[in-house]
Formats: C-alpha cells, sequence, structure tokens
C-alpha cells in the first residue's frame, strides 16, 4: 500500500486519480515532489501526466495558469509585506548615517520592484515641464 492507501503495481487510474496527480506534479514542480505529496510512484505520476498533457492540453493550461495566478497573487502578498519592512529600515537608516543618494537608490528599487511585481512598467516614457513665462526670456 502506499501513502494514499492504494495497492502498488499497475492500476486503472480514475479521472480523479490523474487530476490529483497533475495537480500535485504542478504544485511540487517535479515528478518526486508529486509522488512525496500523494504517495504514487513518480514513474506513474510521469506516464499519467504525461498522457494527461497530450489528451487534454487546454485544460492542463487551465490548471497550470490557475496555479501561477496563486502563486502570484502570494508573491505580491510577500513583497508588499517586505516592502514595508524594508521601508522601515530605510526610514531608520535615514536617521543614522545613511547619505540622502543612498535613501533614493533604495526608494527607487523598492518603488521598481512593487511596480513589476503588479505588472506595471518602471521605465519613464516621458517628461512635461511646465514653465511660466516664454522660453527665450527664462533663457536670458
Amino acid at each position: 500500500m502506499n501513502k494514499a492507501g492504494r495497492p502498488m503495481g499497475k492500476k486503472d487510474y480514475t479521472p480523479k486519480d490523474v487530476y490529483q496527480m497533475v495537480c500535485a506534479y504542478v504544485e511540487e514542480g517535479s515528478y518526486l515532489g508529486a509522488q512525496r505529496k500523494i504517495g504514487i510512484n513518480r514513474r506513474t505520476i510521469g506516464d499519467q501526466v504525461k498522457k494527461f498533457i497530450k489528451n487534454n492540453p487546454e485544460e492542463y493550461n487551465k490548471i497550470l495558469d490557475a496555479f501561477l495566478a496563486r502563486n502570484k497573487q502570494e508573491m505580491i502578498f510577500q513583497n508588499a509585506h517586505t516592502t514595508h519592512k524594508a521601508l522601515n529600515k530605510v526610514d531608520e537608516l535615514l536617521d543614522d548615517t545613511t547619505s540622502l543618494k543612498e535613501a533614493a537608490m533604495a526608494y527607487g528599487i523598492l518603488y521598481d520592484k512593487g511596480a513589476l511585481m503588479n505588472g506595471e512598467s518602471t521605465q519613464n516614457t516621458g517628461l512635461v515641464i511646465k514653465m511660466s513665462g516664454n522660453i527665450e526670456e527664462l533663457s536670458q
């Protein structure tokens, strides 16, 4: 018997069993990881996952997309928590000996990383300067 309470050896797996193998493989990132998680031999998992992907590529992509979306949300939450901690540390350093240049770099890096995690651009695409008066007058 394996961890899942199934007899060892060849077996016809139910669609639910195969779905469990595919999800375990996606979540763990390897057949060995999936084996550790659900207790079915990694070769069996590999065979079933490969067959599932071949026969159900759209369904596999849906499973993978759902996993990636869930992980992205977790990463965004973790990044927000880490950024908050880092900003507090930068504030503490400003009170000590950190130069303005170092603080500006730290804030810039944290801003860029946060923007990237949210799928936003970190590039400046334009610059608008408003001047009061005529350019000829201001250039003198």
